[in-house]
């Protein structure tokens, strides 16, 4: 799963919310695993370019 815009990155975190405390084994975990490295490497990519940007 890759996020690329703002909107994808909200959605991803409203559904994050929503599943947060999934059960360890269910779908709902592993899509919340794939949500939370999702989320990250958005949020790492974006601190990248803020930082070269300046």
């Amino acid at each position: 799963m890759k996020i690329n815009t703002e909107g994808e990155y909200e959605r991803a975190s409203e559904r994050a919310d929503e599943i947060y405390k999934a059960q360890k084994g269910s779908p709902e975990y592993l899509e919340l695993q794939e949500l939370l490295l999702a989320l990250k490497e958005y949020e790492d990519n974006f601190v990248r370019m803020l930082k070269d940007f300046n």
